[in-house]
């Protein structure tokens, strides 16, 4: 009886913390890309997939094509109001993501910061 109770309470434990795991990326980030360009991106991951928006000076456009593999992100090329954006790859660190953003042939680096509730 004692076994089957804590092998439910193991179960119990381990679902929780899938769940908090599965949405540790969920939630609204902001930040600046190369000290020239302040943003605030929403992220909503479901199963791996990451969508959201970012906004900056230019408006509000869409993420979609989104993974996130371990704390490895990545969206997939994308072009808003003419400016195109061949990659954009982050490192999930806690409360912080480091990115890195494809534009124009260049690499530019930012980093984004969780924004509390």
């Amino acid at each position: 009886m004692k076994r089957g109770i804590f092998s439910i309470m193991l179960l119990s434990l381990f679902l929780t913390t899938l769940c908090f795991a599965a949405s540790v990326i969920d939630g609204r980030w902001q930040g600046n890309i190369e000290g020239h360009f302040d943003v605030t991106v929403n992220i909503k991951e479901v199963n791996g997939k990451l969508s959201g928006t970012i906004v900056s000076d230019l408006g509000e456009a869409p993420l979609t094509g989104g993974k996130i593999v371990g704390n490895d992100i990545s969206f997939n090329e994308m072009s808003y109001k003419g400016i195109a954006v061949s990659y954009v790859k982050g490192k999930l660190q806690g409360d912080k993501i480091d990115i890195l953003v494809g534009f124009q042939g260049q690499d530019m680096k930012g980093t984004l910061s969780r924004v509390k509730k």
